[in-house]
């Protein structure tokens, strides 16, 4: 039996901040409008057993008004029970908008309970609105990954705007995708947050099967977050006699 878990912010412990090509947290299912219509839960899990994955997490567009959350959640439960392995750890979760005043357009019941990427699917034309709504999500303690980020075409940050969002980023606990459908984040914006040792881990944003796991896009991306890692392993392991190795970027997960 595959095992379905829940992952919250407050329960989450880092041990460490490689990143697992094994594991996928951003992939969408045919509960959306735009996905193949073959991107069923089931056809999801047998595809994730089959390439080889240990995590997933399916992570569907959600709206506030989404009446289907029930079933989609139940949906979940009884494929990951019906599946024939245990080796693939299944987190329920969403992908919430980042709105204009800076909440998340997903219901509290269901954002505190699930995993939750925040992101921005519309854009503001203003810099400081995008800024301070950005803020708010990333403060928002029901908030897990901040999914594909990136600038509106119409503006940039500075170096200095940079830094002060990736001490907010690290300061919450917030991870950043590294983004296979977008290739994202910008490639300056991945290098300050490394300064600051945000982490990281991988999204494929999938709507087919075929993406799933297919990190091939931002390999550019994974080599220049997996140089950092090295680096800072070799100097934990002479500070401290070296932290181990293997093991997932989360521990303490609750079931559901």
């Amino acid at each position: 039996m595959i095992c379905a878990q829940s992952i919250k912010s407050a329960d989450r412990v880092i041990t460490n901040t490689s990143l697992n090509k094994d594991q996928d947290y951003h992939v969408h299912c045919n509960y959306n409008d735009h996905s193949a219509s073959d991107l069923t839960i089931k056809n999801i899990l047998a595809q994730a057993e089959k390439i080889g994955l240990r995590v997933i997490a399916l992570t569907e567009h959600v709206r506030r008004t989404s009446d289907w959350v029930p079933r989609y959640l139940d949906e979940i439960r009884a494929e990951t029970a019906a599946a024939s392995t245990n080796k693939l750890k299944v987190i329920p979760g969403f992908e919430a908008k980042i709105l204009r005043d800076g909440s998340i357009d997903c219901c509290e019941g269901y954002s505190r309970d699930h995993f939750i990427v925040a992101s921005f699917h519309s854009t503001f034309g203003d810099k400081r609105i995008w800024i301070e709504a950005l803020r708010s999500a990333i403060q928002n303690p029901d908030v897990d990954v901040i999914g594909h980020l990136a600038p509106e075409p119409t503006f940039d940050l500075n170096d200095e705007e940079l830094s002060e969002l990736a001490s907010l980023i690290f300061s919450n606990c917030k991870t950043i995708e590294l983004n296979a459908k977008y290739h994202r984040p910008p490639l300056r914006w991945l290098l300050k947050f490394k300064e600051h040792n945000i982490r990281f881990h991988l999204g494929s944003d999938a709507h087919s099967l075929q993406e799933i796991g297919n990190f091939s896009t931002i390999s550019d991306l994974i080599a220049i977050v997996c140089d950092n890692v090295k680096e800072n392993k070799n100097s934990n392991n002479q500070d401290v006699g070296g932290s181990g190795s293997g093991g997932g970027s989360y521990q303490s997960i609750k079931s559901l």
